[in-house]
């Protein structure tokens, strides 16, 4: 028979498995555990003052993300990409991002609209004032707030682990202005109500971002 005790001991420790997995996350979606990166059980647990369980258990759940893999006698480590991993990252963001501008085009609000065209002017201005810190902040509003204009919490959940393998590498880029230009002619072919546009427009934002970390993670350009 469960008790009470138990259900809030499960809850804690799902509590704090979370908060590992989140730590672990940010860690490497910022650039901190670089690809190849050693992450000890031991270690990170006595960081956080948990256990090694929730730890264990946010390494399971970061290993079904694609963030890490298990490698023998070494164990969790953050995932390093090859060109195949690439390319089948990038075809699924290119067949769930076309649907993004649908769904964004179909159930985004004029609010929705106006707020999407101010983030990419924004982006722009950061662009032309030589902020990054701010270009990277807008890039990434942008994105949360076509996600949101969706309405479809189901793509955001499955859009959002895919952005995310790859954050750490696009701060990175020295010439954001490409990745900008797009996000700009992306808002507003939506905010004008040009589907097939915002289609192509988004289907061409994902080939320069797949040429883009290519290059990055390999210093060539062939995708």
């Amino acid at each position: 028979m469960t008790t009470a005790r138990d259900d809030n001991l499960g809850q804690t420790q799902r509590s704090l498995a979370e908060r590992a997995r989140d730590v672990i996350r940010d860690r490497i979606t910022t650039g901190a555990y670089q690809p190849g990166y050693r992450i000890k059980e031991r270690d990170l647990s006595e960081e956080l003052g948990i256990s090694r369980i929730p730890v264990r258990e946010a390494l399971a759940g970061l290993l079904t993300e694609g963030f890490i893999t298990l490698q023998p006698r070494r164990g969790a480590v953050v995932t390093e990409l090859v060109p195949e991993d690439l390319r089948e990252i990038f075809e699924l963001r290119e067949a769930l991002e076309v649907q993004e501008v649908e769904l964004a085009l179909k159930h985004g609000s004029e609010a929705e609209r106006a707020r999407l065209l101010r983030v990419v002017e924004k982006e722009q201005s950061a662009l032309k004032s030589g902020n990054r810190d701010l270009v990277r902040r807008y890039n990434a509003e942008f994105h949360e707030v076509l996600v949101q204009m969706t309405h479809n919490s189901l793509l955001a959940t499955m859009l959002e682990p895919l952005r995310n393998r790859l954050n750490w590498l696009f701060k990175q880029n020295d010439d954001p202005a490409a990745i900008c230009g797009e996000h700009f002619e992306i808002a507003q072919a939506i905010v004008s109500g040009d589907r097939e546009k915002a289609r192509a427009l988004a289907e061409v934002h994902v080939g320069t971002s797949l040429r883009l970390a290519h290059t990055l993670l390999f210093g060539d350009t062939e995708a």
